[in-house]
């Protein structure tokens, strides 16, 4: 069967875009779309080195923020100062006295307990009898909570009595004078102990 040269001509070029197609396809395509993740893979790296080149760039901010922070501990003085248990006992003592007479309460008597460790510190603990009025006690409480080092309180006993003496108005019963609290508590702080 013989072919015009129409049809064999068609069929050459049908044949040439086969193998183009085929070339292509194995040969030019993956080359391209190779390239396509390679751009890809490096835009994904700009934006990377971006966001590290921002990162480096607070760093300083963080770290003067850390700075401050830590200056700041460490001037509040979360822990007992001492290099004993009794000269820290002697602070938290000194420290107690303050608050409580700048609050109208009176210290009955002080008496330092055994130091205890507990994890990485020292448990420095003062036995405390006072009396006081319910409002220099609340105060007294409140000042010792937030002031600094830390200290907590503990066994806690609060026993009642009536004021005795003279009134203002001479006839006020003795329901309306304020009673006097005998308030016993132990106190503590915690010294760091050293790190070798």
């Amino acid at each position: 069967m013989l072919m015009t040269p129409w049809i064999s001509r068609s069929l050459a070029l049908l044949l040439l875009g086969v193998v183009l197609a085929a070339a292509y396809a194995l040969l030019v395509r993956p080359i391209v779309v190779a390239y396509a993740e390679t751009d890809r893979a490096i835009a994904a790296a700009r934006d990377r080195l971006e966001q590290f080149e921002g990162l480096g760039a607070r760093r300083s901010a963080l770290a003067d923020q850390m700075a401050e922070l830590e200056r700041r501990q460490s001037a509040q003085g979360y822990y007992l100062t001492g290099a004993t248990d009794a000269l820290a006992a002697a602070g938290l003592q000194d420290r107690l006295k303050q608050v409580v007479e700048a609050n109208g309460a009176t210290i009955r008597s002080i008496q330092p307990l055994p130091g205890a460790d507990e994890q990485s510190f020292r448990r420095v603990t003062v036995r405390v009898q006072m009396t006081a009025s319910t409002e220099s006690l609340f105060r007294s409480v409140y000042a010792l909570e937030e002031g600094a080092p830390l200290v907590f309180i503990d066994s806690i006993d609060i026993q009642s009595r009536l004021a005795h003496g003279p009134t203002t108005g001479g006839n006020e019963p003795d329901l309306l004078r304020e009673p006097v609290l005998a308030v016993g508590f132990d106190i503590y702080g915690y010294l760091p102990l050293e790190t070798e």
